[in-house]
């Protein structure tokens, strides 16, 4: 049975204050404890593992409480420890760099950098050709993406025709979603780990290299 704690232990047990404590939980950084008395609460053990994993992705990753909940979200928070956290951020959530670039752009400052309204960055992100997976942060990649955007644009090629070309692409990796748990479930977290690096790295190259041979191919055909 999991062991219950009184707030006076949670905060003498891992150095943080009640504000703190109750900050995080109000974010969703923590399990709700139960309630025992109008005033009173317990709190899952969880809690010891939780918080010091938190303060330290703070104080010596300088990650965001928004990361931070993201990861807790995906992971758990039975499962959820630095070193979890430090994987499936470097996996699932780091942005591709391109050379030493890794400028952090908030909505305006990417349209600004993009020559895209306000407006135009907001139907990028409801049509889901625009995604921010980190809080409201946009990274090199995503003015990368919004610069294709509206490059396509200027050349008469509207938002909702590329819209139309993003389900194959979500198909695509939902079948890779599903390769990986066929190649996961029965292993272990540690286990997993190259084989979840690969699915990131490798297959990228992968797919950017056959959609360009099947182009090319195409023309090809067309020319001929």
């Amino acid at each position: 049975m999991d062991q219950k704690l009184k707030m006076k232990d949670i905060t003498q047990l891992t150095g943080v204050s009640k504000s703190t404590v109750l900050y995080h939980l109000s974010l969703g950084l923590l399990p709700e404890p139960i309630k025992t008395a109008k005033n009173t609460a317990s709190y899952p053990a969880s809690y010891l593992k939780i918080i010091p994993a938190i303060r330290f992705l703070q104080e010596h990753m300088h990650w965001p409480l928004a990361v931070i909940k993201q990861l807790i979200d995906s992971i758990g928070f039975e499962n959820f420890s630095v070193e979890r956290a430090l994987h499936d951020y470097e996996t699932f959530m780091k942005p591709h760099q391109s050379g030493d670039r890794e400028a952090v752009y908030s909505k305006k400052d990417l349209g600004a950098a993009s020559n895209l309204v306000l407006d135009e960055v907001s139907e990028l992100e409801t049509r889901g050709l625009l995604l921010s997976l980190v809080g409201e942060s946009y990274y090199y990649e995503d003015l990368l993406a919004a610069n294709a955007y509206k490059k396509l644009k200027d050349s008469g090629i509207g938002f909702s025709e590329v819209e139309g070309l993003s389900g194959s692409i979500k198909e695509l990796a939902r079948q890779a979603h599903e390769l990986f748990h066929e190649k996961t479930d029965a292993l272990g977290w540690e286990s997993e780990q190259e084989i979840s690096l690969a699915m990131r790295e490798e297959l990228q190259t992968v797919f950017e290299y056959l959609i360009s041979k099947y182009v090319q191919g195409i023309y090809r055909r067309e020319k001929s």
